[in-house]
């Protein structure tokens, strides 16, 4: 199958340590390849990615992520957010909450603005790279199936026609067996003692001044339905108007954090999501695991976990994923059951993308390899997956 295939090219291309950017561009190719032959259609889906601003606004908004997270952690900013978590919860529930409370913000890499809160958290502890990767990047994403402001609760709502509170009614276990797998398995080695209280209240002004800009982002996107990459550039301008940082600091935040390689992911990214989307690669795959007699509960599980797992973009396990198995939701005992296998696969499979720009991003500033971040990914993941099934025989049955 090609998908596996791709995986597997992957896999070997970041062995030898070649820039993930460049290896989702190769894959990206190399699926072009199989499904056109060497025709001039291969450039297809390079093209669709490069002119559509899609893609263009997907890097722009992570720059600007990016920019953000450096910006608040120099300004210290993330440092009062963590001594006023620590005055009310143990330093290892705070290395949990505040990850998923940055989640609330569905910023692509957006695990790189929580990423400084769980440095400064393990800093003076034995905490191994790989640990603070997976912790951080775990934590970052279990509100993704029912969140509204993710792009893949509302490109589902879309798809069903339905509202984002129901698909998060749908979804919701997925969410509450993340939490619980996370919790079971993956603990920093973090002092239990508590930080200073100075009061109830303080603890309050505290965590608010510290947490403004990531209440205004999300305000301005529930309430005022502002796009993000708009939520995103009101408050740099707040923040220049309020001298919290200036030009000099943000070209200097650009500089320390983007690269090449993350242009390079999007670029590959979103050109194997169009190849997927414009070829058959999706629909044999399908027809593979039908003639193969595959549970068709595991089929839609699979294909947008597979979909996932190559692209390492969300809005591609939903967008492309969904299409290819919609059919035989009605099969696994109700649609709503459908929608809930077709999410956690493709949630599954992001997570296990070692193309996941929040993994690339992370892997990076935390200096870690990718054979210790399995090694810690590995359990949640299992029970995950255990979880999903078990809950999908209890309340959706055939």
């Amino acid at each position: 199958m090609e998908f596996i295939a791709c995986f597997i090219l992957i896999v070997i291309l970041i062995r030898v340590k070649t820039p993930v950017g460049i290896t989702l561009v190769i894959a990206s190719l190399a699926l072009t390849l199989m499904e056109y032959g060497f025709s001039v259609r291969v450039i297809d889906p390079f093209w669709e990615t490069l002119r559509g601003w899609r893609t263009w606004k997907m890097i722009i908004t992570v720059t600007l992520v990016i920019i953000l997270g450096d910006v608040l952690s120099r300004q210290g900013y993330l440092e009062r957010m963590v001594n006023s978590l620590k005055s009310y919860i143990s330093p290892n529930w705070v290395a949990r909450i505040a990850p998923a409370l940055i989640g609330l913000l569905p910023m692509p890499g957006g695990a790189m603005v929580s990423a400084p809160i769980v440095e400064e958290l393990a800093k003076d502890s034995k905490s191994t790279p790989e640990a603070k990767t997976v912790t951080n990047y775990w934590w970052r994403h279990v509100w993704e199936p029912v969140w509204p402001l993710y792009q893949s609760v509302i490109l589902a709502a879309a798809m069903f026609n339905v509202s984002v509170w129901q698909i998060a009614g749908i979804c919701y276990p997925i969410s509450l067996v993340c939490i619980l797998a996370g919790t079971l398995t993956l603990k920093l080695p973090l002092p239990g003692r508590l930080g200073v209280n100075n009061g109830f209240w303080l603890f309050v002004k505290e965590l608010v001044y510290s947490m403004w800009p990531v209440f205004f982002i999300v305000v301005s996107g529930i309430i005022f339905n502002l796009d993000l990459i708009i939520s995103l550039l009101l408050l740099f301008v707040v923040l220049l108007v309020l001298k919290i940082t200036n030009f000099k600091m943000i070209v200097s935040s650009f500089r320390k954090e983007f690269s090449f390689d993350i242009l390079m992911i999007f670029i590959g990214g979103l050109s194997m999501m169009n190849i997927i989307e414009m070829g058959q690669a999706g629909p044999r795959t399908l027809a593979a695991l039908q003639a193969w007699g595959v549970p068709i509960d595991l089929v839609v599980f699979v294909l947008p976990f597979l979909v996932g797992l190559i692209t390492g973009l969300t809005p591609a396990f939903v967008g492309v994923g969904f299409p290819l198995v919609a059919s035989a939701f009605a099969l696994t005992g109700h649609v709503n059951s459908g929608i809930y296998l077709a999410y956690a696969g493709g949630l599954v499979g992001i997570l296990t993308s070692p193309v996941h720009l929040c993994l690339v991003l992370t892997k990076k500033y935390f200096k870690a390899g990718f054979k210790g971040i399995y090694k810690h990914l590995v359990m949640p993941l299992l029970i995950t997956v255990i979880l999903v099934f078990v809950i999908k025989y209890i309340f959706f049955p055939n």
